[in-house]
C-alpha cells in the first residue's frame, strides 16, 4: 500500500474509534515520531540563508544543475 493509501486508511480508522486511552497512545507515538523529522534554524542560520538567497536572486552567486551536482559528489567520493 502506497503512503498516501496507508494515511487514507489511518484517517478512516481513528474517526471510527472512540477509545481515547487508545486515541492518546496513537497521538503519542504520531508525536513522537514527527519530532524525529523535525529542526528548527537558529536566527544565524536562518539570516544567512536569507542572505544566500538574495545574492541567489541577484544573480551574484552561481547555481548548479542536479546533473552538476551528481557528477561532483561522485567525483569527490572517488578520492
Amino acid at each position: 500500500m502506497t503512503t498516501k493509501g496507508l494515511k487514507k486508511e489511518l484517517h478512516y480508522a481513528i474517526d471510527s474509534i472512540d477509545d481515547s486511552l487508545f486515541l492518546e497512545a496513537i497521538y503519542t507515538l504520531v508525536q513522537d515520531k514527527s519530532k524525529e523529522n523535525a529542526f528548527e534554524l537558529s536566527d544565524k542560520q536562518k539570516a544567512e540563508l536569507d542572505k544566500r538567497v538574495k545574492r541567489h536572486k541577484e544573480g551574484k552567486s552561481k547555481s548548479y544543475s542536479i546533473a552538476e551536482v551528481k557528477k561532483y559528489a561522485v567525483s569527490r567520493g572517488k578520492k
